[in-house]
């Protein structure tokens, strides 16, 4: 087995293949053997990185979840002073981040919490809808979230096409449950 390689390119391929193998087998049947077999090491190799199975896990998630922070932050700094912007953007974005990793959206599914994009979501609704009452904002939040989760599902499934004109009919359908109503 190949355990040459520099100790963070390990760890980065540890990371790739667990997250196929949460995909494939799910938490419960999640077998650290797999993982090293598929990254060609010892199956003790994995424990000098993490220290054992629950750690590991958690270390994907948080490596996903901070890949998806990266870029909706990115989105926070191109619109700064507008949340309207900033939200349909991180939906959009996030939605783009998931049709190009399909393996990342299903093992954000399996991570308890908060779905990801929740909190921000929830934080900017009231800022771009501050007339409404508390109860209307948060079913915009559950309206927006799940445009943005179901588009994410459905384009991956390839139940709707990916194309210009799709990302704008969802853009647009998410700016409609901005407007005031």
């Amino acid at each position: 087995m190949d355990e040459e390689l520099g100790s963070e390119s390990v760890r980065e391929q540890l990371i790739a293949e667990g997250t196929a193998e949460l995909e494939a087998h799910g938490i419960a049947d999640f077998s650290l053997r797999r993982v090293a077999a598929a990254c060609n090491i010892s199956c003790a190799a994995p424990y000098k990185h993490f220290k054992n199975r629950g750690e590991f896990i958690n270390s994907i998630f948080a490596y996903i979840k901070n890949q998806l922070d990266l870029l909706l932050d990115q989105v926070k700094k191109v619109y700064p002073d507008d949340p309207k912007m900033q939200l349909i953007e991180s939906c959009m974005a996030y939605i783009r981040f998931c049709t190009a990793n399909p393996h990342f959206r299903a093992v954000l599914m399996l991570a308890g919490g908060e779905l990801p994009l929740a909190g921000r979501v929830k934080k900017l609704v009231p800022l771009c809808l501050a007339e409404m009452s508390k109860e209307k904002q948060e079913d915009r939040c559950c309206v927006i979230r799940s445009v943005a989760y179901g588009a994410a599902l459905m384009l991956e499934r390839g139940e709707i096409e990916y194309n210009e004109a799709m990302m704008r009919r969802i853009r647009e359908s998410i700016a409609r449950e901005l407007e005031s109503r």
